[in-house]
């Protein structure tokens, strides 16, 4: 294991059980997040890309195997525990922004925060680019939702960014904006899952998921 790691799986399997039958979605998947890089996950549909996101966001728990952040192991933590490291630590950015509707741009920022403060929340729309900070989603592109989906995943100063296929519903103008963005944020590691070859181009390290194994 690299002590300087951000997030790292070893050995990490996890079955599902569906009609008395059990199926394997990953297969002894190990790798380590350096910091401050850019991470992608290639693999067809069904091979586990979103799996290990869910697993890596700790929202769910390996059936073998250690997942570490931060070099902490984080399988026999609490309740409580979790969900410190999950809102201290990783920033989450979904397919669909999941941005509450009845909230504006900047109140959807501040939600997560653990110390409310505006001006940081303004600081970091402006950051990616949203300079109406009073717009409710049905008002935003959905270029702009991401963007705010993006702020909002970064208000806690996490380590580590996860994010499963983001710009899967972006054209490749708005795809390119979008990772120039994360190209730019300083101090973050990012793991993101896509086919998209676009993406590629902006990552340090990518690795190939197959049939449940990294290849």
């Amino acid at each position: 294991m690299n002590i300087n790691s951000i997030l790292t799986f070893e050995g990490v399997y996890k079955y599902y059980e569906k009609g008395g039958l059990i199926k394997d979605v990953l297969i002894d998947v190990t790798f380590s997040l350096e910091p401050d890089t850019i991470n992608l996950i290639n693999g067809p549909s069904g091979s586990g890309k979103t799996t290990i996101i869910y697993l890596a966001a700790l929202l769910k728990k390996p059936d073998a195997g250690e997942i570490r952040i931060l070099g902490n192991k984080t399988n026999s933590l609490n309740e409580k525990e979790r969900s410190n490291l999950i809102r201290e630590q990783i920033g989450i950015i979904y397919q669909r922004s999941n941005l509450i509707p009845n909230l504006t741009a900047i109140e959807n920022v501040m939600l997560p925060m653990i110390s409310r403060d505006k001006e940081k929340a303004q600081k970091l729309l402006e950051k990616v680019e949203i300079k109406d900070f009073h717009r409710f989603p049905v008002d935003l592109s959905f270029e702009d939702e991401q963007k705010v989906a993006l702020a909002r995943s970064l208000v806690n100063d996490p380590s580590i960014i996860l994010t499963d296929e983001p710009t899967a519903e972006l054209n490749s103008n708005s795809t390119k904006i979008f990772m120039d963005l994360l190209d730019k944020l300083d101090t973050v590691t990012v793991l993101m899952t896509s086919d998209n070859k676009l993406l590629s181009e902006y990552s340090d390290h990518t690795f190939e998921l197959k049939e449940g194994a990294i290849r």
